[in-house]
């Protein structure tokens, strides 16, 4: 078996924890176009059904709204693994490509802090909403089922960004 594997991005990710890491990040981004397209289906419908039939489908914009916060971070991961994330790089292009490369390492470093604060906030967060027996206003969906599907994207996330910078550190990584 080989010891790095090569995304479409072109880029390498040493031993197994890259793999099993690009292996959850792509099952994850797939769980998210599944949940987007299973949106599109209910807004054609709705939509449809409030054309055609002025009936459409009730509490769709919950839905909506609660699926579309899982599809965003449902893809952060594999975005990061990607090297997709905007990268403003005006002032940084003068740099030699060692100085944009720790740079990148800080980067990386700060978004995995940022994600692990985000995903403990938010498992926090569907602690105390589902305490509260929060729900939805037309549906009554409890709100905390859409905090804790976005918990495990968060600290995926913060796993992915922690073996970027990883890799761009120690050179594993090549551009």
């Amino acid at each position: 078996m080989s010891d790095s594997l090569q995304t479409a991005g072109g880029q390498h990710r040493s031993g197994p924890v890259g793999y099993l890491l690009a292996w959850l990040a792509r099952a994850l981004a797939l769980f998210g176009g599944l949940i987007l397209l299973v949106m599109m289906t209910l807004l054609v419908v709705s939509v449809t059904g409030r054309y055609l039939l002025d009936s459409p489908v009730q509490g769709d914009f919950e839905l909506v709204q609660i699926g579309c916060a899982i599809c965003v971070t449902a893809f952060l991961p594999y975005c990061q693994l990607q090297r997709g994330h905007v990268i403003v790089d005006f002032f940084t292009m003068r740099l030699s490509a060692r100085h944009r490369r720790w740079l990148d390492v800080l980067g990386a470093l700060l978004l995995a802090a940022a994600a692990a604060l985000l995903a403990w906030r938010m498992a926090l967060g569907a602690w105390g909403v589902k305490e509260a027996r929060e729900a939805s206003m037309i549906l009554d969906l409890p709100i905390w089922w859409g905090y804790a599907l976005m918990v495990p994207s968060f600290a995926l996330l913060a796993a992915v960004a922690l073996h970027t910078a990883w890799t761009q550190a120690t050179g594993a990584q090549k551009r």
